[in-house]
């Protein structure tokens, strides 16, 4: 664990607004997808999340829900928009925290550069964006800074990008910021962590995502104790059996004793599932249903205001 000391003081977390205490990022949905650009000549049914007003809307209706971060997961090249960012987050007052790295090789074209590049040219691009700003934001008035790296997974290893992960590593090594590792159904989770923490990356900075898809309690008490955090995010989704798989999985690391490593999540790529649409939770269910849920559970308001977002925003300031 690192500590919280005048010597090693918190960092402030970037939003899209600018740098910020993590102790004014209240609920924070730990992996979302706020705005995706449409992107030619990649695999059908990629997602597009690109109606201004719907997507206000339900940032809106989240903010008077109690909720008040949101860390977007969509990297650059594959349909992330900066400056669609800093509007929204400007007019709905949801700190958006964006982020650089790269997804699956199916969201992006095939020539897509970073395919061909090696480790160091991906690391300045990935550098640069944390420090100096998007690349679709930099030669604006106002540049947007990510404030993490998103990485993408295969289901197998040899498939991954390795000049991108050892990109993505060197850069978490030096500038210490928070990576979040997109999981296929939780593949390949201990040999991410085998491999971040070789590249000299500290385990408190891997996020390991959708993990609640191999819901696995041994596994996952394991991975805690090593210390990455687990995020959490199949709530909605029926197809993985919240009820039966993910509500149980809560119960049996809150009971152990592992609600630090815990980070939910909404997740979601598809308007079908907005509330504002009157077809789904909305961005809201983070802090309205599944807050409630908790509640109904009995866990304490201090394990709740960690799964919440107390876990996510206290390792963005690299103090856990």
């Amino acid at each position: 664990m690192i500590p919280s000391s005048p010597l090693n003081p918190p960092r402030q977390v970037m939003t899209v607004m600018g740098p910020v205490s993590h102790e004014q990022l209240g609920v924070c949905d730990a992996h979302n997808h706020v705005w995706i650009d449409s992107v030619l000549n990649v695999a059908d049914g990629s997602p597009v999340l690109n109606q201004y007003d719907l997507i206000l809307r339900e940032l809106e209706e989240y903010r008077q829900s109690g909720g008040k971060s949101i860390l977007d997961c969509q990297p650059g090249g594959c349909g992330r928009n900066g400056n669609r960012l800093l509007e929204l987050s400007r007019a709905s007052e949801v700190n958006l925290i964006a982020c650089t790295g790269f997804h699956r090789k199916k969201y992006y074209p095939p020539d897509y550069w970073l395919w061909d590049a090696d480790a160091h040219k991906i690391s300045d691009s990935f550098y640069n964006e944390l420090e100096q700003g998007l690349d679709e934001t930099v030669d604006t008035f106002r540049p947007v800074r990510a404030g993490f790296i998103k990485i993408a997974l295969e289901a197998k290893w040899n498939e991954c990008p390795k000049a991108a992960l050892e990109g993505a590593a060197f850069t978490a090594s030096k500038t210490k910021a928070l990576v979040e590792v997109h999981t296929e159904k939780g593949a390949l989770a201990e040999k991410a962590c085998i491999y971040f923490t070789d590249q000299g990356v500290s385990p408190q900075q891997l996020v390991l995502c959708h993990m609640d898809k191999k819901p696995d309690s041994s596994l996952h008490k394991a991975l805690a104790e090593f210390g990455v955090l687990l995020e959490y995010d199949t709530f909605y989704r029926p197809q993985y059996d919240p009820q039966y798989n993910l509500w149980p999985l809560i119960d049996k690391m809150v009971n152990a004793g592992f609600s630090k490593y815990i980070a939910l999540a909404m997740d979601m790529v598809d308007t079908s599932l907005y509330r504002s649409t009157g077809k789904g939770p909305g961005f809201s269910g983070l802090p309205g249903e599944i807050h409630e849920e908790l509640a109904k559970r009995g866990y304490s308001e201090s394990v709740r205001e960690q799964m919440l977002g107390g876990n996510i925003t206290r390792r963005l300031a690299g103090i856990d």
